[in-house]
Order: structure tokens, then C-alpha cells, then sequence
């Protein structure tokens, strides 16, 4: 989500990273607005394993489907049968503006998501910190 770790990735041997979550707020990113304003407003503790929305275990913001899914005490179905018997739900939810039943997928470092900012700008405020982070390194220390 940030230079920091991707500095700690290719010190780890990575070649590369993947970042979703921190482009869903961009100012480019086609997320469904109350989606971005759930994530806006979420924290790392409002994130949950679950397979209630696709039958596949993923990451999201904790909300009142997945609540009540939970406590139903059924199983959910294995994918792809999950994402097609929650895709009306989903739909509907989304022409309501109502977070609480859409799927809200997201990695845990939430509070480093800003609004409506250039991608390219995401891309270089990371490159930039983490090829601080990295000369820091060669340079005999950490970098601050």
C-alpha cells in the first residue's frame, strides 16, 4: 500500500507487488461511489475473512449481509454458485447506494486511502518513498 512496503517486499526477494485497494479510491477508479465512501471510511479492524458474497475466501469490509449470513448458521455455496445467488442482492444494493449488501473487497491498510487522487500520483508517491527507503539502506542505515 505504500513505498515502505514495497522497499520491504524487494528486500525480501519480491520482483514486484501487487496494490488493488489503495486504486479504489482513486480519481480514475470505476468502484461504485458508496463503495469508495465505505472504504473512505473504514479502519484495519472493519476488514473480515469471508466467502459469503462469492463462495471464495476474500478480504471486505465487515457489513450487515455478511453479519446476518454469518448468524444464519448456514454454509455458503461453493463458488461460482455463491456469487450467482448474491449477485441480485449485490445489483440491488448498488442501485440503492447501500454499502451494507455489496461487496466491499479490501486489503488491510486501509488508512492510507485518500480521495479522488490521480493514480499516477499513487504510483509515484510510492515509487519515490520506496526508492528512499532503499538508498537509505545501501547507504549503511535505514532511511527516515
Amino acid at each position: 500500500m505504500d513505498g515502505r512496503g514495497l522497499a520491504a517486499a524487494l528486500l525480501l526477494g519480491a520482483q514486484g507487488v501487487q496494490l488493488g485497494t489503495r486504486f479504489l479510491t482513486a480519481a480514475e477508479s470505476g468502484a461504485h461511489p458508496a463503495y469508495k465512501e465505505a472504504l473512505l471510511a473504514a479502519s484495519e479492524d472493519d476488514t473480515v475473512i469471508t466467502r459469503w458474497f462469492s463462495g471464495r475466501p476474500a478480504r471486505g469490509l465487515r457489513n450487515r449481509f455478511i453479519e446476518a449470513a454469518e448468524q444464519s448458521g448456514l454454509e455458503p455455496l461453493p463458488f461460482p454458485s455463491q456469487n450467482t445467488a448474491t449477485g441480485p442482492i449485490r445489483q440491488a444494493a448498488a442501485e440503492r447506494n447501500d454499502a451494507q449488501y455489496m461487496s466491499l473487497w479490501a486489503g488491510q491498510a486501509l488508512r492510507l486511502l485518500t480521495r479522488d487522487t490521480p493514480a499516477a500520483r499513487i504510483v509515484r508517491e510510492i515509487a519515490d518513498e520506496a526508492r528512499s527507503r532503499l538508498s537509505g539502506m545501501a547507504g549503511g542505515g535505514p532511511a527516515e
